[in-house]
């Protein structure tokens, strides 16, 4: 089994793959001062929760949007597993070509994740503290994409820069229109979300010329989907499997 490990900027998501199935996630919170000592606590506890002894992994990959932590959290491995991680970066092998510099390592795993496991081209959204769309091409180009403040970030934003507009957790909508301030929040939001969603993939299909295919992600996106127009696929998973992918590929190159 090989330990994955996706460092977000609100959750640290620690993942188990077998080649490209993933057979287990788990969580925690990202805390930034937190130290190497208590991850690696952490770390051995959440992975005896799923019967795995760390000594037994044959590899780990790491993915961080929190560069402070990433090394922290790729030590806490190595103690916990005796195993130097590799790390998430363009300069890894990944089927794909780049048109567009400084991704986020977490936007280059969705990309390989799509690019693998779907066809192309596609744009992938990930529905996270941030919102990151991703666009591969035919020939299997990252082109670039966008990121825009994600769902619970944009409510809380709202929520502390207005004296009535109360702090709320996005919720599946049961109707279009807010018949209250709690709905017209949520609603916005939520609808807000899928318009903005189906607009943007409508504009990459005609700059493409080609029917896109479109992957969501991100604990939201289920209750965002069917606020959409467009069909879209839901993988939970898009990310830890665009990992497995990278480890697959690199784990020789750096002699491990």
């Amino acid at each position: 089994m090989v330990l994955a490990v996706d460092i977000g900027n609100s959750n640290i998501c620690i993942g188990g793959l077998e080649g490209e199935n993933v057979l287990f996630t788990t969580r925690l919170v990202t805390r930034p001062r937190c130290t190497g000592d208590e991850y690696t606590a952490e770390l051995k506890f959440l992975l005896e929760q799923h019967s795995v002894t760390p000594q037994n992994c044959e590899g780990v990959i790491v993915c961080s949007v929190v560069p402070s932590l990433t090394k922290v959290l790729a030590s806490a491995c190595k103690r916990l597993t005796g195993r130097d991680a590799v790390l998430v970066s363009t300069e890894l092998e990944a089927g794909l070509t780049y048109a567009s510099v400084g991704m986020g390592q977490d936007r280059i795993a969705d990309a390989v994740g799509a690019a693998v496991h779907y066809p192309l081209p596609c744009m992938t959204v990930d529905l996270g503290t941030a919102t990151t769309y991703n666009v591969i091409s035919a020939d299997r180009v990252f082109l670039g994409g966008f990121i825009v403040p994600g769902v619970q970030t944009s409510l809380r934003a709202i929520s502390k820069g207005t004296a009535q507009l109360p702090p709320i957790a996005p919720e599946s909508p049961e109707h279009l229109i807010g018949r209250n301030t709690v709905e017209c929040l949520n609603n916005g939001a939520m609808f807000g979300t899928a318009a903005m969603l189906d607009g943007l993939a409508a504009r990459v299909e005609e700059e493409l010329g080609q029917p896109l295919t479109v992957v969501a992600t991100g604990g939201l996106a289920p209750y965002i989907m069917p606020c959409c127009k467009r069909a879209i696929i839901y993988d939970g998973d898009l990310l830890f499997k665009g990992l497995a992918f990278l480890f697959d590929k690199n784990h020789e190159a750096f002699g491990l």
